[in-house]
């Protein structure tokens, strides 16, 4: 036995801390794929919150690995606030290597090691923040709201369909 998500063949992870802004877009998404989508049996949207690492690390070490996973999360790439972008895990951005966040190295080493090594596709799906505050100031700004809902049914057309 193991966590609710060992058998799936596909993982959706919200990533981010819901108490910097911005940064909560991740879990928002989950949490509305879950209130508000029929997941299929063979799928798991988890709310990982600032916990993907150890989600990954668990499913490198697992006998049973998914054929997908599904980061949604928050970046800063220079777009519009509230674009909903795709970028490959080599693509993500160097500014967030150091942070908190799902782009520490580690993190970003762990989504390629089981992208090479296991065979699993890694899609990443983003959303241009307006602000990340420095210090704790949870919610979300307005255009980055919005992308929640856009973001949870582009996820519903083309995964859980």
């Amino acid at each position: 036995m193991g966590p609710d998500w060992y058998d799936k063949s596909v993982l959706i992870l919200g990533c981010g801390n819901i108490l910097f802004g911005d940064d909560g877009f991740g879990p928002a998404v989950a949490q509305r794929l879950r209130r508000n989508f029929t997941i299929p049996g063979d799928i798991y949207v988890l709310d990982a919150g600032t916990s993907v690492r150890e989600i990954l690390f668990d499913t490198i070490l697992s006998d049973k690995k998914p054929s997908k996973i599904i980061i949604v999360d928050a970046l800063d790439c220079s777009r519009k606030p509230g674009e909903l972008f795709s970028l490959d895990v080599d693509s993500l951005p160097k500014i967030k290597i150091d942070d908190f966040s799902l782009h520490q190295a580690p993190t970003s080493n762990l989504l390629r090691e089981l992208r090479d090594l296991y065979g699993i596709e890694v899609i990443v799906t983003a959303c241009q923040v307006a602000h990340i505050p420095d210090s704790v100031s949870p919610g979300l700004s307005e255009p980055v709201r919005e992308a929640v809902e856009a973001a949870a049914e582009m996820l519903a057309r083309e995964h859980l369909s």
